[in-house]
């Protein structure tokens, strides 16, 4: 099965909701065009049994990493090391690369991860247009083993909007 469409047909969090109710597994890409006021970008909810395992507001940033270092999770040499793993052995994602390296604590990281997938919901609903892709039983690279309950995320999410929208409005 493959769920596609645009954003301005259907509401994310009623895509996340059908998801959640059907319990699909794979990826939710969302797609929007560049535009005089924005870049293109390309984000990614991942979905297993219609629970949250993750995300990334933009694939080609690197999200996660760049949250656990930026947050002093991972120091240099841990990242040098995690590089040159995944160098050496590109079927290796850069999370699982830093855990093999012993570079960074699974109780760190599964903390980052919830925060960086209700991020990822948060920025998503912020975009006034765009499309989406469900890709069935797409594996996430970055999995840690989150199940996040759909509604909680978008919950949390909705939340971070209400009040970003009140103090942008101030």
């Amino acid at each position: 099965m493959r769920l596609e469409g645009s954003l301005d047909a259907f509401s994310l969090p009623d895509i996340f909701q059908l998801l959640s109710f059907t319990k699909k597994t794979g990826g939710l890409h969302l797609r929007r065009a560049a535009t005089a006021d924005v870049d293109a970008v390309h984000g990614v909810v991942h979905f297993a049994g219609g629970a949250v395992t993750g995300g990334s507001p933009d694939l080609g940033r690197l999200a996660l990493v760049r949250r656990l270092v930026g947050a002093g999770y991972v120091d240099d040499a841990g990242l040098a090391d995690a590089i040159e793993a995944v160098k050496a052995d590109p079927s290796l994602s850069p999370i699982r690369a830093l855990l093999q390296a012993g570079a960074l604590e699974e109780e760190d990281l599964h903390d980052v991860a919830r925060e960086q997938a209700v991020d990822t919901v948060y920025d998503l609903l912020r975009w006034p247009e765009g499309d989406f892709a469900f890709e069935v039983d797409e594996p996430d690279p970055d999995s840690v083993g989150l199940s996040l309950p759909v509604d909680e995320v978008v919950t949390e999410a909705r939340t971070r909007l209400e009040a970003w929208t009140q103090l942008a409005a101030s």
